[in-house]
């Protein structure tokens, strides 16, 4: 039963990360869309800068879990690296709580924000996108983040990294 919803949140992951990466490739497409606009023709897309900024925050927060999931986030390690086994552990342990207090923090928060925006309708300025789904994805996030690290305990995950992947 745990190895099935840990296959299923690793999947759920996967398809956020994958995505993260389209909205990244969208955001890319349209600032290139809109530069050549603005150059070639003298004007840009309207709501190009509004809506690169939701693709932004879509890349981002849904590239979050993946990257948590495979333990290829930022760490520093030069500590680490010095500190003995046991201490490792429990600087590992306060790391894990650390992080679970910040998500849980950050999700509530960005649920409370959410459904703010929903009871007022909110809108972007210039094209009129409505903000609420796109603040939803913050909370997706941080909640999918949660579950991740339960899933792998109260120890960090780590990648299973080659010495040519470090490098690159």
């Amino acid at each position: 039963m745990i190895k099935r919803v840990n296959n299923i949140l690793n999947n759920i992951a996967y398809l956020s990360f994958l995505l993260g990466v389209a909205s990244g490739i969208a955001m890319t497409s349209l600032i290139f869309v809109s530069t050549l606009m603005r150059y070639l023709g003298g004007r840009p897309l309207r709501f190009s800068d509004e809506l690169a900024g939701l693709l932004f925050l879509t890349l981002t927060f849904l590239c979050l879990p993946y990257v948590l999931n495979k333990g290829r986030h930022i760490r520093i390690e030069i500590l680490v690296s010095l500190m003995p086994k046991s201490i490792v552990n429990i600087m590992d342990f306060i790391a894990v709580i650390v992080l679970l207090t910040f998500c849980s923090i950050f999700a509530y928060e960005s649920w409370n924000f959410m459904h703010f925006s929903l009871s007022l309708s909110s809108r972007t300025d210039i094209s009129g996108i409505l903000l609420w789904p796109w603040m939803s994805i913050m909370t997706f996030s941080m909640v999918l983040c949660i579950l991740i690290q339960l899933s792998h305990g109260f120890t960090q995950p780590t990648a299973n990294v080659t010495s040519t992947e470090d490098v690159i």
